[in-house]
């Protein structure tokens, strides 16, 4: 797996949307929340051999801040095709858009964590590019002050992931803003993947 996949999937996306009736999301041509809800209604059933992710772009928000918007959709589009050409290696596996920056990926749970480190090593190695040499060189962003007067740095772009590999009290239609909910915690922990726990839940 390279990133040659991904860009493959970007021009070819780039190619299908001439015509946006053809895709249910326009900018990364994956299913939108209705196709996750319909995925769902097969898979939550099964969760234990299924697992469910919601997966989302960390830091972009700081960097949109300070380089802009320029780029914006393009990392949107590399987000969503890292995660599409590496979970098609793994049959079963579905991602679908959840939001601006999120997205939902759904596969066999033997899978899913081996899917969620593949992609987010390739998508900071793509993310890399939209950097400056000396924040490259520098570690992180940006940085300030917090109300307890310590220097927070933030670093750069990755692929945050809360995911459930069993089943869980939670409504089928209130899994992935559940999700978000904790990917939202991992995110400000620094955590790449959090996996749902009782305790992650009482947070």
């Amino acid at each position: 797996m390279s990133l040659r996949e991904a860009h493959r999937y970007i021009k070819e996306l780039h190619r299908k949307q001439e015509n946006p009736y053809l895709w249910p999301d326009f900018l990364t041509g994956l299913p939108d929340r209705q196709g996750i809800l319909k995925k769902l209604d097969s898979v939550y059933p099964k969760l234990g051999q299924y697992g469910v992710a919601c997966v989302r772009i960390a830091s972009i928000h700081p960097y949109l801040l300070k380089y802009g918007y320029d780029h914006h959709a393009e990392i949107i589009q590399w987000a969503a095709a890292i995660l599409k050409t590496v979970s098609s290696e793994y049959r079963g596996s579905f991602v679908g858009t959840a939001g601006t920056h999120e997205f939902v990926l759904i596969a066999r749970s033997s899978h899913i964590f081996e899917i969620l480190k593949k992609a987010n090593s390739l998508f900071k190695k793509k993310t890399r590019n939209y950097y400056s040499e000396g924040d490259i060189k520098r570690g992180y962003v940006i940085s300030f002050q917090s109300n307890e007067g310590e220097t927070v740095r933030v670093g750069f772009m990755r692929l945050v992931a809360a995911v459930v590999t069993r089943p869980v009290d939670v409504e089928k239609i209130d899994l992935v803003p559940f999700l978000s909910r904790i990917c939202n915690l991992a995110e400000g922990e620094g955590k790449d993947i959090e996996e749902f726990s009782e305790e992650t839940s009482l947070k």
